[in-house]
C-alpha cells in the first residue's frame, strides 16, 4: 500500500513532490547530482520564505487585527443590549455584528491554517536539506569496493596489492577476497575481530588480546598499595610504583610499573577511594 504523499504549496505539476519522495538521497554518490538536488530545494525554500514573510504573515496579522476589533465591538454591543430592554437599537446592533464577527473569525482561522501549512513545509524542506548535506559529507569518504564494486566506506585489506574493500567484504576474513592472499590475521576473543597481532595481557597464564582491547582494559587500572614496611616506614622514590588491573580471562591481577608522577597524577574519580596516598613524613621530606 502506497503511503499518502503530502502536497507542497505552489507546486502545480508536483515537481517538488516527486523530487522529495521519488529521489533517494542515500543512493546518490555523485557530488554533482547531490548538489543539483540541493539547489532545487534551496530555490524552492527561498521562494517559500519570501512568500511567507511578505504575503502570508502580513495577511494573517491584518485579519487578526480586524477580528479583534470586531470582537471588541461585539462585546460592547452585548453589554449595551444586556442593560436595555429588548426593543432598544442595541439589540439590532448586536445581531448585526454576530455574523460579521463570525465571518472575520473564519477568515482568520483559514489564514492561520495556511500559515501553519507553510511553516510545516518550510521545516520539512529544511530537514531534507540537512539530510543532503550529511550525505555530501559522507560521500567524501566513499570509494568503490574492489570486491563487490559498491560505493561505500572502504579500508585497505592489508595484502600486497592494498585492495580497498568495504566492511562487508573484509569483516571476519583472514584472506583478501580479491587476490586470495593470506593476511596473517589472528582473532581477538575480546572484540571478536581479526587483528594483525595480539599482545599479552600480563597475567601468569599468558592470555593474549589485541592492543586496542588491552588499552581499554588498562583504563580501569588502580594504584597498587605502597609498601610502607621498607625504608623506615615510607616509600622512597627509588622504589618502583605500580598500577594494577585485572586480566579479562582469568581475572588475575596484573602489576604495571610506572614512575612516581604517573602514579600520583594519572587516576580517575572512581580510583579516589582506592588511592594509597604518601605519608606526611614522605611529603615533608621531599618538600
Amino acid at each position: 500500500m502506497e503511503l499518502k504523499r503530502n502536497r507542497f504549496p505552489d507546486d502545480p505539476v508536483n515537481r517538488i513532490q516527486k523530487l522529495y519522495y521519488d529521489v533517494n538521497i542515500h543512493t546518490i554518490f555523485n557530488r554533482t547530482k547531490l548538489q543539483n538536488v540541493k539547489n532545487k530545494f534551496g530555490k524552492y525554500i527561498d521562494y517559500l520564505n519570501k512568500k511567507y514573510y511578505n504575503d502570508i504573515q502580513p495577511k494573517l496579522l491584518e485579519l487578526q487585527k480586524i477580528r479583534d476589533g470586531l470582537y471588541i465591538q461585539l462585546q460592547r454591543a452585548k453589554k449595551d443590549a444586556f442593560i436595555h430592554n429588548p426593543i432598544h437599537e442595541s439589540h439590532k446592533k448586536r445581531d448585526l455584528l454576530i455574523p460579521i464577527f463570525d465571518d472575520a473569525d473564519d477568515n482568520y482561522e483559514e489564514m492561520k491554517m495556511e500559515d501553519h501549512f507553510y511553516d510545516e513545509v518550510i521545516y520539512t524542506i529544511q530537514d531534507k536539506l540537512r539530510e543532503i548535506k550529511n550525505q555530501q559529507t559522507k560521500i567524501k569518504h566513499y570509494k568503490k569496493c574492489a570486491h563487490c564494486e559498491k560505493m561505500d566506506i572502504v579500508t585497505i585489506s592489508g595484502c600486497k596489492s592494498n585492495h580497498k574493500l568495504c566492511y562487508n567484504c573484509i569483516d571476519y576474513k583472514t584472506e583478501c577476497p580479491v587476490c586470495n592472499e593470506d593476511l596473517g590475521l589472528v582473532h581477538c576473543d575480546i572484540c571478536m575481530e581479526y587483528k594483525k597481532e595480539l599482545v599479552d595481557t600480563g597475567c601468569k597464564n599468558k592470555h593474549q588480546t589485541c592492543k586496542d582491547c588491552l588499552h581499554q582494559i588498562q583504563k580501569n587500572k588502580r594504584r597498587r598499595e605502597l609498601d610502607h614496611n621498607i625504608r623506615n616506614g615510607y616509600h622512597r622514590d627509588t622504589e618502583p610504583y605500580y598500577f594494577k588491573y585485572k586480566c579479562p580471562f582469568c581475572r588475575g591481577t596484573v602489576n604495571y610499573e610506572c614512575d612516581r608522577d604517573e602514579y600520583y597524577n594519572n587516576y580517575s574519580v572512581n580510583d579516589y577511594s582506592y588511592a594509597d596516598y604518601e605519608s606526611d613524613e614522605e611529603f615533608w621530606r621531599r618538600g
